[in-house]
């Protein structure tokens, strides 16, 4: 059965508000609405509090996925609210009052530009779209396209595509004037871990104006300007390195060379090296690389120009592997690959041809 076509967020959000079906969503004045916003660990949560939550993970699909992860709800309504800013417009946040809920205005589209998204291509938060590929060649991506993915330890908390973007801020809660786009670091509420979210918001306080992202024609360059310490490397190796990058105040700062790129993509498709790393990974407070895996940090950001991650999928399709004999020892079962080959055509194993050299030493040289 074919499944429903996803819906527009912002169409289905303004359709759900006038059928005054879920409790706390109402218009509360002229363009302006709110949205319950009760933690689920209160308790005096209860089902109808997160039922327009659970709403958009139907409509949306993403029920599959988490079928009883309220959380998950919450986190997947927000992430699609918050990247309409060119539709809605959050003016109150009264989340920790005694009747929680944040207050939203609705944005005449054609008064400003839409940013992160638009109304007609609503994002997938949690996965890239996926297209059948017997109706289309994929579209090769601008530079300026980006893949952005937020982890809180194992936890991805946001995941979006900013699209034809030569300059995104990352910030909490401070934003800087002048970009073109920028992304707020989600909040702990959705978070269980008491301890994680103490030591996660002593750092999201610490981030401020948190820095931005330049993509160039060389590469890809970060400017930190917050307060918070900030790592970043193209490998996610748990080897620790004696001296990682910290990224320096004020000082932009080199993350990916499009021209290391392409080195490294020649040399995979020729079959002389190891796919190109292009994911920048970014680890917010705490160093890294230091021997540790990168899904234990508390604050992780991964960086995907796609334009890369298109190269590279062409490379393999065109056949290019990084895997080559001398990285290769196959055990099925206790059995060497050779032992299988043997086994099948019948040729003689090890221990049959040592017996037939020892008879041969003793019956016919000696004889």
């Amino acid at each position: 059965m074919q499944s429903l076509p996803k819906p527009q967020f912002a169409h289905w959000l303004i359709e759900q508000l006038e059928t005054g079906q879920y409790k706390g969503l109402s218009y509360v004045g002229h363009g302006k609405f709110r949205v319950p916003w009760k933690h689920n660990s209160r308790k005096d949560c209860n089902d109808e509090d997160g039922k327009i939550f659970k709403a958009w993970a139907v409509a949306s699909g993403k029920i599959n996925d988490f079928p009883n992860d309220k959380a998950r709800w919450k986190t997947n309504f927000r992430c699609a609210l918050n990247n309409l800013r060119g539709r809605f417009r959050k003016i109150e946040d009264n989340s920790k009052s005694d009747d929680p809920h944040k207050v939203y205005e609705i944005i005449n589209p054609g008064s400003l530009q839409m940013q992160n998204s638009q109304e007609d291509s609503d994002p997938d938060i949690y996965s890239s779209p996926q297209t059948d590929p017997a109706q289309f060649n994929p579209q090769q991506p601008s530079m300026n396209d980006l893949e952005i993915s937020i982890f809180y330890r194992r936890r991805e908390m946001f995941k979006t595509v900013v699209l034809n973007c030569p300059q995104l801020q990352l910030h909490y809660p401070q934003e800087t004037q002048g970009i073109q786009s920028a992304i707020c670091f989600p909040s702990t509420e959705d978070l269980i871990d008491h301890k994680q979210i103490h030591y996660t918001n002593r750092i999201l306080d610490s981030i401020q104006r948190g820095l931005t992202l330049e993509v160039q024609q060389s590469g890809i360059f970060a400017y930190r300007q917050g307060s918070c310490h900030v790592f970043a490397s193209t490998s996610d190796a748990m080897v620790a390195q004696p001296n990682p990058q910290k990224l320096p105040l004020n000082t932009p700062v080199q993350l990916l060379s499009f021209e290391n790129y392409l080195h490294e993509l020649r040399m995979f498709k020729e079959n002389n090296g190891h796919s190109p790393e292009y994911t920048i990974n970014m680890c917010f407070g705490e160093k890294f690389p230091d021997g540790r895996a990168l899904e234990r940090k508390l604050i992780v950001v991964k960086v995907v120009p796609l334009i890369c991650r298109y190269f590279h999928e062409q490379a393999q399709v065109d056949g290019a592997s990084s895997l080559h004999s001398s990285d290769v020892s196959l055990q099925t079962s206790h059995n060497s690959l050779m032992e299988l080959i043997t086994s099948a055509f019948g040729l003689p194993t090890m221990e049959e041809l040592s017996a037939l050299k020892y008879f041969l030493h003793y019956h016919v040289y000696k004889g």
